[in-house]
């Protein structure tokens, strides 16, 4: 491996390890509330960004896991974290 997929893997891990925490936090959390919230001010010119949900299906996918069943495995703090600390291996 390059030290840029090094990176870019390193990088996925935080941001699903981030997603399985707020998915795991009660609705009340700030950190769930700002997660599910939309700025209310005008937009910028070009394809607006990714939500975290969006990102964190998107490398699910990636990793061969649909949207249901991340969702499911965040409730298990120990299977999420397994699961995301296992390096990402390419499907053939």
């Amino acid at each position: 491996m390059t030290i840029q997929e090094l990176i870019t893997e390193l990088i996925e891990q935080k941001q699903l390890k981030w997603y399985g925490h707020v998915q795991r936090v009660s609705a009340d959390a700030l950190t769930t509330r700002v997660a599910g919230s939309k700025v209310g001010s005008k937009r910028r010119v070009g394809r607006p960004g990714k939500t975290m949900a969006q990102r964190a299906e998107e490398l699910g996918l990636k990793r061969g896991k649909l949207v249901n069943e991340l969702k499911a495995m965040t409730q298990n703090g120990g299977m999420w974290k397994t699961w995301v600390e296992t390096p990402n291996q390419p499907t053939p």
